[in-house]
């Protein structure tokens, strides 16, 4: 059953069409194995010759990240990204050009620290790497598309990427 992406992951779906260059943006892709629970929030992929695919996990709790403890954010976090980079080999066959990326606007200190640690555990393991997208990172990328919004008036098809058009459009 597909679902209609939410808010946040919209937000990082604008970011990888217009900043990223990605030509396709999937919400919500779902295994479709029996028995697995995998969901990853937002996939782009990015078309030129060494294809990458970029696989984010988004978060959009304003009141920080809302899991748990620090622990149990680390290892909720942790376990997204086991099972979405197992997701991701499956499908587009393991590579050297899989980007991982956990987005989050408010993330507290404590928990910040425990996901650097998840992130460092995840790219040793992995050799891919899985970058932090959170608090002042996230501010700074939904700025750039910001200022995307209020360079163009073209309409984009991406809701999130309209809404900053014309909040960065408004007369006053």
């Amino acid at each position: 059953m597909a679902t209609q992406p939410r808010a946040g992951e919209m937000l990082v779906g604008a970011y990888l069409k217009l900043i990223e260059e990605c030509e396709v943006v999937a919400y919500g892709q779902h295994s479709p194995l029996e028995g697995e629970q995998t969901e990853v929030d937002v996939i782009g992929i990015q078309p030129s010759g060494d294809r990458e695919v970029i696989t984010c996990e988004v978060a959009t709790h304003l009141r920080g990240l809302g899991y748990g403890t620090a622990a149990e954010n680390g290892e909720r976090v942790a376990r997204k990204f086991e099972r979405a980079q197992r997701y991701v080999d499956r499908v587009f066959g393991p590579a050297e050009t899989h980007r991982f990326q956990f987005w989050s606007p408010n993330v507290p200190p404590a928990s910040e620290a425990t996901l650097r640690e998840v992130a460092t555990d995840f790219d040793a393991r992995t050799d891919a790497e899985l970058e932090l997208v959170v608090n002042e990172g996230y501010a700074d990328r939904v700025d750039e598309l910001r200022a995307a919004a209020a360079s163009t008036y073209a309409q984009r098809n991406e809701l999130a990427f309209r809404f900053l058009q014309i909040l960065e459009h408004v007369r006053k």
